[in-house]
């Protein structure tokens, strides 16, 4: 099991890059190139209202052909968003995230945003959290759930991230996204 003095505060991402709600969803894709970060986390007066991800931007404003320079982030952000402390351990942190079915939660302190963890920051620290979480995710029954096309539902075993496309690969779980970098350097590339 997990090391009991293993924090959040140990393997948050910090500092958080942050949106508004008034931004656009150009603007929200663009911090995330410049940054090189998967979401941007909205704040009001510093306490944390709402996220977008890469996949709030495609679901949401691609796949919907909207324009990105006309769709405000109040309309595409997940809200709430889901917050820990600091001082909560590793362990915690996870379960909250398997029960809530999301893969970041915003860490706080005294309400205003000090960080951001991702499964992703937990897997990089602790590999062998990811049987913790495979182990959750079964018991939960979400990976026992595949769809028609042999799609299940979870997280990532190669980035961490979840998603309800992820496809066995060689004896690992990877979403689209992974599968492509998979099949790239299987490629040569």
């Amino acid at each position: 099991m997990l090391p009991d003095e293993l924090k959040v505060r140990d393997v948050m991402s910090s500092p958080v890059i942050e949106g508004s709600e008034n931004d656009t969803a150009e603007e929200i894709a663009q911090k995330m190139e410049k940054y090189n970060v998967g979401s941007v986390v909205i704040t009001r007066g510093g306490t944390p209202v709402g996220i977008v991800t890469k996949t709030d931007l495609v679901w949401k404003v691609v796949s919907r052909n909207l324009k990105p320079s006309e769709v405000k982030v109040s309309s595409i952000m997940s809200s709430p968003i889901h917050t820990v402390e600091p001082e909560t351990s590793i362990e915690e942190a996870l379960r909250k995230m398997t029960t809530l079915k999301v893969s970041r939660l915003a860490v706080t302190y005294k309400n205003k945003l000090v960080g951001l963890v991702s499964v992703k920051d937990i897997l990089q620290v602790t590999p062998e959290i990811l049987e913790i979480v495979k182990e959750n995710l079964k018991i939960r029954g979400i990976t026992l759930s595949e769809s028609r096309e042999g799609y299940v539902e979870g997280y990532c075993d190669e980035c961490g991230e979840w998603s309800d496309m992820l496809l066995n690969i060689d004896g690992r779980y990877l979403c689209e996204e992974c599968r492509l970098e998979f099949s790239k350097r299987g490629a040569g590339e």
